[in-house]
């Protein structure tokens, strides 16, 4: 990459960044462009160099943090169904995607993509490669009906999610350790071991 592309680069980066500590914060409604200049460190009119508006830098963050969790999705590469479910469960679970801020962001982000045509088809794309990427996991599992196991796995992945955020009596390992059981179950397995889930922070 050429110097002037990767300062660019970092700079869009910096940017998003200082977007979500403004969402995690405030709320992306009551945040403004200032604001997000503020906490870049960069004048409103530096920052419109490079996003024209709050909405602009919105769209790059949520298609950089889509792409970045399904490239470090785990390879599908384990003969042990019993391994690779220990793995999906805690890149599900006990990843950085688990930070309570991050979460918190991204589900108000999904509500977001409801209404905002752009952001509805980034995730609607960020769904149909992770239903797609379960789908192979089901498989590999030789499940009979892999997409109809896929659909139902990421529904309770989901659920799951946003339970956690809510639900005070629910913590990040138990939600992992719930997931982990349904694969197995959906895989026709007999109940897996308990789960040791390595929490990262933001």
């Amino acid at each position: 990459m050429a110097l002037g592309a990767k300062i660019k680069a970092d700079r869009r980066s910096k940017i998003t960044h200082a977007l979500y500590q403004c969402i995690a914060r405030q709320g992306y409604a009551n945040v403004k462009f200032n604001d997000v200049a503020a906490v870049a460190n960069m004048s409103p009119s530096h920052l419109g160099y490079y996003f024209q508006n709050k909405a602009a830098v919105l769209e790059y963050y949520v298609s950089r943090i889509c792409r970045k969790n399904l490239d470090e999705l785990p390879p599908l590469t384990e003969a042990d169904m019993a391994k690779q479910i220990e793995l999906l469960v805690n890149f599900c679970f006990g990843s950085s995607m688990m930070n309570e801020n991050l979460m918190g962001v991204m589900k108000e982000l999904n509500g977001l993509a409801v209404h905002d045509p752009a952001l509805n088809k980034i995730k609607t794309n960020h769904t149909a490669e992770w239903k797609a990427y379960l789908g192979q996991f089901f498989e590999n599992a030789r499940v009979v009906n892999s997409g109809e196991a896929a659909t139902k796995a990421h529904a309770m992945l989901t659920g799951l999610n946003t339970d956690v955020l809510f639900d005070e009596a629910l913590s990040v390992e138990e939600a992992g350790a719930i997931f982990g059981n349904y694969l197995f179950e959906l895989c026709g397995l007999s109940a897996g071991p308990k789960h040791t889930l390595k929490l990262h922070s933001e």
